[in-house]
């Protein structure tokens, strides 16, 4: 298993695409898949606004840069795979900070429509996530339309700084029970074995016209 930066934000950003695809259809089962949407979106900028800033210089997505160099060479010392395995206590940016750096040190804008969108994504995900929420339903039509909004100025966002992302959503969060691949399989094997059928019953009436094997 493998689960990297861009994997982990993309499969994230699959499942608020999916739940937020859900909602207005739904009589029952709103509240869940909002919290779904929230959550996954929130996570999946916070993930790939890291990724970008690893992608200009890993250490611009630690916090504190001091202890990423002393890691750093540790880490190559001891010619281990990354820092956190020689310090697994080093913190990433914040959600905020890791915005001020993409903008400050990697000089690449966030459209003040985005960094509203992202605020408003990241309160409702702090009220949910440390305490309670409680919205009436004209509120509730709300936020799903800035929720809407949010997920598109992400996928807008993402597109031009992380080539593919589109791509790589529709083939993220794929499943495959193990019956299924099961079947597959079986299915495999019995249209190998026809076609070995096939060609041998092929071989021999070829060697009966006295040709010989091919």
């Amino acid at each position: 298993m493998k689960f990297n930066l861009l994997n982990n934000g993309v499969d994230s950003l699959k499942a608020s695409y999916d739940s937020l695809g859900k909602i207005d259809d739904l009589a029952e089962g709103v509240e869940h898949n909002i919290k779904d949407t929230i959550m996954y979106l929130n996570h999946a900028n916070e993930i790939l606004f890291k990724l970008i800033l690893k992608n200009h210089k890993e250490y611009l997505m630690f916090e504190d840069i001091s202890l990423y160099m002393k890691a750093k060479s540790a880490m190559l010392q001891q010619q281990k795979s990354n820092v956190l395995e020689i310090n697994p206590k080093l913190k990433t940016v914040s959600f905020s900070s890791a915005l001020k750096r993409i903008e400050l040190l990697c000089d690449i804008e966030i459209s003040s429509k985005f960094k509203g969108a992202l605020e408003y994504l990241n309160q409702n995900r702090n009220q949910i996530m440390h305490y309670e929420i409680e919205l009436q339903e004209v509120d509730v039509q709300i936020l799903v339309e800035k929720l809407k909004i949010c997920h598109n100025l992400s996928i807008e966002f993402f597109n031009r700084h992380l080539q593919g992302i589109s791509i790589l959503m529709e083939a993220s969060r794929f499943e495959l029970t193990v019956q299924d691949y099961m079947d597959d399989m079986g299915q495999y094997a019995a249209e190998s074995a026809s076609e070995d059928s096939y060609i041998e019953y092929m071989e021999s009436a070829y060697e009966d016209l006295g040709e010989g094997k091919w």
